[in-house]
């Protein structure tokens, strides 16, 4: 059997173009101003009318701009041309490229035992469900934040480059009794779903309760993390337009980039911890994301080749590896030691912060062509 990804890679785009207006029975397709083709969204539900169906070459991709807005693989593509399951999809493409024959350039992969117990079609199917965003973060009364002092500026925040106009825009309050930053968190609609606390006090950041859930007379308000980013509903529209994003870890990094470029320019997001969930990807991949640039902390000392840098390496490439049949994906890591331990690379300024950008290590190879273009736009 040919693994999925081994398919992937092979396909061509012209192979995904012949494969599109064959399903969709007509030739009719058109390029954008990028080179990315694009097709009829009847190719994604049966009453699709328009041409919003586009194929991105860079993550072999496909991402419809109406209805669902989902982001799939030219698998799911057949599945939702023919109405269909993984497995007569799979065999599908497999007769379409007439798959095993010597001239496609593929062999009997016998590696795919390595999936061990694992059926392949079961394996898949199942990876495809967990990438679909499961947003269970209930809603809670906008009312609440007013226990706390008006929109602020605190200076502590300040001081980092936090600009007094992005904390107002964020919604940020102060709460001096307990000598906290309250940061309220959005789902992607803007419904309040949480309120957290930066605290700056000396015992509380000893013990690791630097962000923690805040409480309003004996409740806590806090939500599951992994199902949200911090910042989406803010810079979905930046995210969208650049099909980039830049994923920190703390909440305050998404605010030192809006200060850096502007609330209309900002194209981060926290995940506010140290893991990237599926239900956070895919709420980046609906948004028709291509690159994701993990901007994670300096969590090292050491130089390039030392155990603690390896680790480290080890440690990031293991949190996306996962992604990247879905997302081109970079990593931000600062082996020049611009930043303190620990820092955020958006933590020094906007210099610092583009020369650790423009370094990144990219974990995907661009193309260096663009395809013939049927029409421009």
């Amino acid at each position: 059997m040919i693994g999925t990804d081994k398919i992937k890679e092979k396909l061509t785009t012209d192979d995904i173009i012949k494969l599109a207006t064959s399903l969709q029975g007509s030739d009719e397709y058109y390029y954008d101003a990028q080179g990315h083709p694009f097709f009829s969204t009847v190719l994604d539900h049966p009453s699709g009318d328009s041409f919003k169906l586009y194929y991105y070459p860079e993550t072999k991709l496909f991402h419809c701009y109406t209805g669902d807005a989902a982001t799939y693989d030219v698998f799911e593509l057949v599945c939702r041309a023919k109405q269909c399951e993984f497995k007569e999809a799979y065999s599908y493409i497999i007769n379409f490229f007439h798959l095993d024959e010597k001239g496609f350039g593929f062999v009997d992969d016998t590696n795919i035992t390595s999936l061990g117990e694992w059926d392949i079609f079961q394996k898949v199917d199942d990876y495809a469900k967990r990438m679909q965003p499961i947003i269970n973060n209930p809603a809670i009364p906008e009312n609440l934040l007013e226990y706390f002092f008006p929109l602020a500026a605190p200076t502590e925040w300040m001081k980092e480059g936090i600009a007094p106009e992005v904390m107002r825009a964020y919604g940020i309050r102060i709460d001096s009794a307990l000598s906290k930053i309250i940061i309220p968190h959005r789902d992607i609609n803007g419904k309040l779903i949480g309120i957290r606390g930066r605290a700056f006090d000396p015992i509380e950041v000893a013990d690791g309760k630097k962000y923690m859930p805040v409480y309003i007379e004996g409740q806590m308000y806090n939500h599951s993390l992994g199902k949200n980013l911090f910042g989406l509903y803010e810079n979905q529209e930046t995210i969208k337009r650049l099909k980039k994003v830049c994923v920190f870890e703390a909440e305050k990094s998404v605010l030192q980039v809006a200060s850096m470029y502007g609330l209309d320019n900002s194209f981060a997001v926290a995940t506010c911890g140290s893991s990237l969930s599926a239900e956070q990807v895919g709420l980046l991949l609906n948004l028709g994301v291509t690159e994701l640039v993990l901007a994670f902390d300096a969590d090292h000392t050491g130089l390039k080749g030392s155990p603690d840098v390896t680790a480290y390496e080890e440690k990031l490439l293991k949190i996306v590896e996962r992604w990247l049949p879905y997302v081109n994906v970079s990593i931000i890591f600062d082996y020049n030691h611009l930043l303190p331990y620990k820092g955020s690379p958006s933590d020094c300024g906007k210099e610092i912060f583009e020369e650790l950008y423009h370094s990144r290590i990219k974990l995907y190879t661009e193309e260096k062509q663009l395809p013939k273009r049927k029409r421009r736009f």
